[in-house]
């Protein structure tokens, strides 16, 4: 479909060409000496007969053209206007629609899947507080916590391997691959170890059962004394390495040096720190291996709630919920994406339609406008100059006549309204003839 490009082209009506056809002054003349038309005759003289003949064959032979001309306009039209009256929006709709219940069914499925999961935990949550007495909320280990309670475990665990090292080589005859060596591994045990013991142990000291509490009780009291154990150990074995390792080095020539089953036999009294007198070095080897020891305990202990199994408990329910509001979030997000390409889509076809086949049936419309008051400007243009020869020719015989004109010489020549006005002319058309507001 497009528009219809060009105009209709009348040919000249030529005022000299038909008074020199029908020698219009002579024919007056003669008719005047004739008394021709009587002057009781109301019908047009033969030559006044010849002249609106020339006036109407004229204008029937552009009017035969001129509708063939139309009829182009009048079918683009009619299938402009039947393209146009079409409902170009509702595919589109109907395709939004189809995806939007698509996606709202999905989403409905997984919220109805996360609602269930979060009823079902929210409600075990519940019965665990009953069971247990537990009236707060779980305070359960979310990303955030568990990078930081990690981040905490990893700093402790690297700062303690490099000042245990670095206090421990100094004394030790092995240096500090040495002093790393046993560094990390005591390091190991008070971070990491800790750690793990106040999560799976520590925790259980507030178990409703007694005899689980008393029983992890006693094994996490155990534990405790264990650690403060080892890093005394850890204190003393630094003193009595650091004497040893001044004697041994040491430069009086006097002094006789210790084999090495004396010096292990020497070192091997660490395990007994309660018998060594501590350096102070050995003293800040100690606590600081206890305060990590401590340090990594509580971590472990509070990690995922301080009650054993709440912070489960309360991650399923916690975990389900955040699902509902990042589905929620999801839909929502989906929706509005949806949305705006519907919009674009419609918009698109709005844009489509006023540039392309709205513009094409007013740009025709238009050209029928222009036509149909083209043909009122040419009928009455040659309507007056019908007019002025019939005139020339009534006056000249009004000249010559010896009685008196006709009385319908008086009535000016007209073209009757079926012949010039184009609404009655081009009827099959007229239809799509519309004004400038009515076009609008």
């Amino acid at each position: 479909m497009n528009k219809i490009t060009g105009h209709f082209d009348w040919e000249e009506f030529s005022i000299k060409n038909i008074e020199k056809k029908h020698d219009v002054t002579a024919v007056a003349k003669r008719d005047g000496q004739g008394d021709e038309p009587r002057t009781n005759s109301e019908t047009l003289s033969v030559a006044e007969n010849e002249i609106k003949q020339e006036c109407e064959t004229y204008i029937e032979r552009h009017t035969a053209k001129l509708r063939i001309f139309l009829e182009k306009i009048e079918h683009k039209q009619n299938e402009l206007s039947t393209y146009l009256q079409q409902n170009h929006f509702e595919p589109i709709y109907d395709k939004l629609k189809l995806e939007f219940d698509a996606l709202a069914g999905k989403s409905q499925m997984l919220l109805g899947d996360y609602k269930n999961s979060y009823s079902t935990y929210k409600e075990e949550q519940k019965q665990f507080q009953r069971y247990h007495q537990i009236s707060r909320e779980p305070n359960f280990a979310t990303s955030k916590k568990s990078i930081k309670a990690f981040s905490l475990i990893f700093f402790l665990l690297t700062v303690e391997v490099i000042a245990n090292s670095n206090l421990l080589s100094g004394a030790l005859v092995g240096g500090q691959l040495e002093g790393l060596t046993l560094a990390g591994s005591v390091a190991f045990i008070n971070v990491f170890i800790s750690c793990i013991i106040g999560y799976y142990l520590l925790k259980n000291i507030n178990h409703p059962e007694k005899s689980k509490k008393y029983f992890y009780g006693a094994l996490s009291l155990v534990y405790t004394i264990f650690i403060l154990y080892l890093n005394a150990c850890l204190g003393a074995y630094r003193a009595i390495s650091e004497r040893l390792f001044n004697d041994q080095y040491s430069l009086d020539q006097n002094f006789v040096k210790l084999t090495d089953q004396q010096i292990n036999e020497s070192l091997n009294a660490s395990i007994m720190p309660w018998s060594v007198d501590f350096s102070f070095i050995g003293i800040v080897l100690t606590f600081l291996g206890i305060s990590f020891a401590f340090i990594s305990l509580l971590d472990g202990f509070t990690y995922n709630d301080t009650y054993p199994g709440y912070g489960n408990v309360g991650k399923n329910v916690n975990k389900y919920n955040e699902l509902i509001k990042e589905e929620s979030h999801n839909f929502a997000s989906e929706v509005n994406k949806l949305l705006d390409k519907g919009n674009k889509e419609l918009q698109n076809k709005k844009d489509q339609i006023l540039n392309n086949e709205l513009n094409y049936w007013d740009n025709n419309t238009n050209l029928l406008q222009k036509e149909f008051i083209a043909f009122e400007q040419k009928t009455k243009d040659v309507e007056n100059k019908c007019k002025h020869i019939i005139d020339e020719y009534r006056a000249e015989n009004k000249r010559v006549r010896k009685t008196e004109a006709p009385k319908y010489f008086q009535k000016s020549f007209e073209l009757t309204e079926e012949i010039k006005n184009p609404e009655k002319v081009f009827k099959e058309i007229v239809f799509h003839y519309l004004n400038d507001q009515s076009r609008e």
